[in-house]
């Protein structure tokens, strides 16, 4: 049973909806820019992706002001039992930096994950089954491959799943000092790429039956592994992610030579992006197009998997797939599978978007839509 993505809605900083975000990809010019959010903190970068006219109330975060305006039209229209996945990294990390900021004890404990869960539930007037999902910068794509489980084993016949993170001081401070944060827009798979930028999204998905309707982006096939080499550095060898991409390919009973392109985790580090071209490199015999959209919307955390699947399906329907924004000069082991502008995918039968995240964390799903699949 292949696994349909019926309905969906993102909010990047490129602005509101799907069309927004690829009419901005397609431009090749980056929405990332300079913040003085935190500029009082002398963090070695100021760089950022921000969601535009989003304002949250003073006791509301920006993840559920955003979760909030692009989930509008589900509200009473969903079964109220159908289950809810909500992928985040930090939650409502807001409540937790003023608890302690501003010595607001009671806010602290509304930072938890589960909180937001409980907030979507009441917002949609859901009373199914609900959980948060956290697996690093691959949590929505690890959700969306626990929806697909839960409907090819008859658990649901839907699953709705959110995902969602800020910019925040919190994570930002965090990035800062790991001394990954780029001072520029990130430049993925670039030559000179020196570290990430972050960025924020919100986006959701309703993951069904595949119908095999004209133009349905399916989930085929996806693979999880965990390869705990390091709590925050990626496999130098790139094991997981080759597993993970060895597992999807194998569940859809697909060859190498179906897959037309890779929607690429691509955060703009240097180890990070030279594990995935290995991997890449190890699991096809010849190159592929590849392309990621951090160097234009920033590094979404637990969102940037979801994001990037939605570009991916839009790719498949235009028939072409975005620049690499931000790109200038292809890394040595980049050359011949990276681009600086669109290409051409006319033909493709399939796609693969992978994820990686701390902790060795490795996602990698096939997609196919409509006729192509």
């Amino acid at each position: 049973m292949n696994i349909a993505l019926s309905q969906s809605d993102v909010a990047t900083a490129y602005g509101w909806g799907l069309d927004a975000l690829w009419n901005g990809l397609m431009t090749g010019q980056t929405a990332i820019r300079s913040t003085q959010r935190f500029c009082e903190r002398g963090f070695v970068s100021d760089q950022a992706a921000m969601i535009p006219d989003l304002s949250p109330a003073p006791s509301e975060s920006r993840v559920m002001a955003g979760l909030t305006k692009i989930l509008r039209p589900l509200v009473g229209k969903l079964d109220p039992m159908t289950p809810l996945i909500v992928a985040t990294t930090v939650g409502e990390i807001e409540y937790l930096e003023r608890g302690v900021l501003e010595d607001k004890s009671d806010w602290i404990c509304q930072s938890r994950p589960q909180v937001l869960v409980e907030r979507v539930k009441k917002l949609l007037g859901l009373r199914g089954p609900a959980m948060a999902f956290s697996s690093a910068c691959a949590s929505s794509s690890a959700a969306l491959t626990r929806a697909a489980s839960m409907i090819r084993h008859g658990e649901a016949t839907q699953v709705l799943v959110v995902s969602g993170d800020c910019v925040s001081e919190f994570v930002y401070s965090g990035f800062s000092t790991l001394m990954s944060l780029s001072a520029g827009p990130a430049q993925p798979f670039d030559a000179e790429r020196c570290g990430l930028t972050l960025g924020e999204a919100v986006a959701w998905a309703l993951v069904t039956p595949a119908t095999g309707a004209k133009g349905e982006l399916s989930i085929l096939g996806w693979g999880n592994t965990t390869d705990a080499i390091h709590m925050t550095a990626p496999d130098r060898i790139a094991g997981g992610l080759a597993r993970a991409i060895g597992k999807a390919c194998a569940m859809a009973k697909y060859k190498q030579s179906d897959l037309g392109f890779i929607a690429a985790h691509g955060t703009g580090t240097l180890y990070s992006d030279a594990m995935e071209m290995l991997a890449f490199r190890e699991q096809f015999q010849s190159a592929r197009p590849v392309f990621s959209v951090k160097g234009a919307i920033g590094h979404t955390l637990s969102a940037a998997g979801l994001v990037q699947i939605l570009v991916a399906g839009r790719a498949m329907e235009n028939h072409r797939i975005p620049p690499n924004v931000g790109m200038a000069s292809a890394d040595e082991a980049a050359a011949g599978w990276v681009h600086q502008k669109g290409v051409d995918i006319k033909g493709t039968r399939a796609a693969l978007s992978t994820n990686s995240g701390f902790g060795g964390v490795n996602t990698a799903i096939l997609l196919g839509r409509g006729s192509h699949q």
